[in-house]
């Protein structure tokens, strides 16, 4: 089974810059465009949701900001030249110049087990310093923070580095002189040749511990207050103040205290997604379950990671019935209503599944219809049509017919599938052209599940 998931990978986040894949190139632009224009001490939010692309987004940044840098090593040159490239295209070939940055990117959440979120962020500082810049005219900036880190410990630096997740030693140096002053030297080491600032993007905070996020929080407030640091922090905002909620109590105002580390707040626009449809070939305009896929994905503001997960669990559960495959015999009335149930009623269980279980509970066992109802007033779809005996219209002046609304033929039918479920030992029901038997019900909550005659894993 094929992911559509965009992995964060290098060659994901070249080709997907390049071609602009889900449009957020010029978000990418800019962003780099206000970092470029920062020249003293600042801390960004980056909101987005779980899902939504904030570590995809943030790491384009990186490359594009790195593309820039003359040294970096560890980038091919013609990926760099493509990259700065587009940069001048969308600048009309007058680019604006931007600053020599070094970037940095950490994921807290990989490192939340640490003792000091300091030594692991200095350590990630040094290690992408030492993976990824060239050193010119003998300033050799490792060598400069080797010499403070071994002020910070007692030890040489190898053995630093070796001990980075042990005892703290922030308190001998806090003895001995003034730490701020300490870390301004290391920020300037660091930079001496390498770049006019540094950007350190710090990922996944939402997710850590409530104890270690406000720790680097406060560690990082306290201690890294330069004019030459921007600090941009990928986060949930929801999310992050209910961790910081779970470290200082329910009623503490979390929304407050980030403002006191956050200098910018900035939302992630959402992605393209017909674009993005376009880059993983799905089609939501030729067949009806495509089309009420999307209807799903739009209903439940699905995010990237999601409508990746949702598109390939679609796809394996009843792509082959909904899409014309000749083996499966839909001709008869109770083939039309199990047809209809696939193509309108397993999409919308499916979407339930990943974004609210309880919701796909009380649907699935009669208690909550309204999943049916709010996908079907996005479609509209002529289908519903078929759901009218022939005294019933959904418009007025049709032939003396009984007018009817869409709403209250849809609880007709949900309560057919959900709720009666042929109690009273009937074995058939029928609803305008469709007839629907004891099996139905069990025969969607498979499909949904993939564990139906009509699941397919040998898909691209």
């Amino acid at each position: 089974m094929k992911s559509y998931e965009l992995q964060p990978t290098y060659e994901n986040l070249l080709n997907t810059y390049l071609n602009d894949t889900i449009a957020r190139d010029k978000d990418v632009f800019y962003f780099i465009e206000i970092l470029n224009s920062i020249n003293d001490s600042c801390a960004i939010s980056l909101d987005g949701g779980w899902g939504s692309g904030k570590t995809f987004f943030v790491k384009q940044i990186k490359m594009v900001l790195d593309a820039h840098n003359d040294f970096i090593t560890s980038y091919d040159d013609e990926d760099k030249r493509k990259i700065k490239a587009l940069w001048a295209q969308h600048h009309k070939n007058q680019p604006l110049e931007l600053e020599t940055q070094v970037s940095v990117y950490y994921d807290s959440w990989e490192n939340d087990n640490d003792e000091d979120p300091i030594l692991s962020l200095v350590y990630s500082i040094l290690q992408s310093v030492e993976n990824d810049y060239s050193f010119k005219k003998g300033a050799d900036c490792l060598q400069i923070a080797a010499n403070i880190m071994e002020f910070f410990s007692g030890k040489n630096w190898m053995q630093l580095i070796n001990n980075l997740k042990g005892e703290d030693p922030l308190q001998k140096l806090k003895k001995e002189k003034e730490i701020q002053q300490i870390f301004k030297e290391f920020m300037d080491s660091l930079l001496l040749e390498k770049g006019n600032r540094l950007v350190v993007f710090i990922d996944e905070l939402d997710r850590c511990k409530p104890s270690y996020a406000v720790r680097l929080l406060e560690r990082i407030k306290h201690y890294f207050s330069n004019n030459r640091i921007t600090f941009v922090f990928s986060v949930n905002t929801y999310e992050l103040q209910h961790t910081i909620k779970q470290y200082y109590g329910v009623e503490f105002n979390a929304s407050k205290y980030l403002d006191r580390f956050f200098d910018l707040r900035i939302s992630l626009p959402p992605a393209d997604l017909n674009r993005y449809y376009q880059s993983i070939n799905f089609d939501d305009r030729h067949y009806t379950y495509d089309i009420v896929c999307d209807a799903v994905i739009r209903a439940y503001h699905f995010e990237l990671r999601e409508i990746a997960k949702y598109l390939k669990l679609t796809k394996v559960a009843a792509y082959e019935p909904t899409h014309g495959n000749k083996k499966f015999d839909f001709l008869f009335s109770d083939g039309r209503g199990l047809q209809f149930g696939l193509i309108y009623v397993v999409p919308i269980m499916i979407g339930l599944k990943i974004c609210d279980s309880r919701r796909y509970s009380d649907f699935i066992n009669g208690r909550d219809y309204t999943p049916l109802l709010e996908i079907a007033n996005i479609l509209r779809d002529w289908d519903f049509y078929r759901l009218l005996s022939r005294t019933e219209s959904f418009e007025e002046n049709d032939d003396g017919k009984t007018v009817v609304s869409l709403e209250s033929k849809l609880k007709e039918l949900y309560n057919i599938l959900f709720v009666n479920c042929f109690t009273n030992g009937t074995y058939e029901v029928c609803m305008g052209e469709y007839s629907f038997d004891r099996n139905t019900r069990e025969t969607l909550i498979r499909t949904a599940s993939l564990l139906s005659r009509f699941a397919n894993t040998d898909i691209d």
